[in-house]
C-alpha cells in the first residue's frame, strides 16, 4: 500500500471530529511525544490520559506562566473529546490548552468538556441572559428596548434556559412596544413575533 494512502487513511478517523475555526478537526503532528520519568507525568496523564492523547502532537510548556499548581504539567498534547452537550468528538488542541493555561490563566484543574461550537453557544446564552437581567432593571423602557429584552427571553426559552411560562411575558413586551414602533423596529417587531407564534404552535409547527 502507498505511504500516501496509509496516511490519508490514517486521518479519517478525523472526518467526524467537529472543526475548530482556528485549529481545524485533524492532530497538529509535531513529532515530539515525551515520556516523562518524573512525577509530572502523573499530573500530565491527568490532563491529557494516555488513552486520549494523540501521540506525536506535544509542545513544551512554559511552566513560568502556568498558575501555581502541586505539579506543573510540562507538555500539552493534542487529546480527543467527546463533547458533554452535542456527543460529537473533538480535538481539545495542544496550542489552544497552552492559551488556555498560560494566557488566560486557567487552572491546570480547569479542562475542556464542550466543543467549540456548543462552547460558543453556551457564551452566546450567558450574554443572552444577562442583557435579559440588565433590560428587566431598567424602570422605563423604550420600544427598542422591550424588542430586544423579547428577543433575549425568546432566545433562552428556545435554549432550554427559561421555560415556556416565559412566553407570556414575551407577549407583554411585544404588546407594550406595539404603539411606538418605527419603520426601522417594525420589521424586528413582526420577526419576533413570528417566532412566538412557532413558540407557541409548539414542535410540529
Amino acid at each position: 500500500m502507498p505511504r500516501k494512502t496509509r496516511k490519508r487513511r490514517s486521518g479519517e478517523k478525523f472526518d467526524s471530529y467537529v472543526e475548530h475555526p482556528r485549529y481545524g478537526n485533524r492532530p497538529n503532528l509535531t513529532g515530539l511525544n515525551p515520556i516523562p520519568d518524573t512525577s509530572a507525568e502523573v499530573f500530565l496523564r491527568w490532563l491529557s490520559p494516555e488513552e486520549t492523547r494523540i501521540p506525536n502532537t506535544a509542545i513544551p510548556a512554559d511552566l513560568s506562566r502556568q498558575s501555581p499548581a502541586t505539579v506543573p504539567v510540562t507538555h500539552y498534547f493534542d487529546v480527543g473529546r467527546k463533547c458533554r452537550d452535542c456527543g460529537r468528538p473533538f480535538i481539545f488542541f495542544a496550542e489552544e490548552q497552552k492559551y488556555w493555561y498560560e494566557v488566560l490563566g486557567f487552572p491546570l484543574e480547569s479542562d475542556c468538556v464542550r466543543c467549540f461550537q456548543c462552547r460558543k453557544f453556551q457564551q452566546g446564552v450567558a450574554l443572552k441572559r444577562d442583557r435579559y437581567e440588565e433590560l428587566f432593571r431598567v424602570a422605563e423602557r423604550t420600544a427598542d428596548e422591550n424588542l430586544e429584552m423579547a428577543e433575549c427571553c425568546l432566545s433562552l426559552i428556545e435554549a432550554s434556559v427559561f421555560t415556556t411560562k416565559q412566553m407570556q411575558r414575551i407577549r407583554m413586551l411585544l404588546n407594550a412596544s406595539e404603539p411606538h414602533l418605527t419603520f426601522a423596529n417594525k420589521a424586528i417587531f413582526e420577526e419576533l413575533r413570528a417566532r412566538l407564534g412557532a413558540l407557541e404552535a409548539g414542535p410540529e409547527s
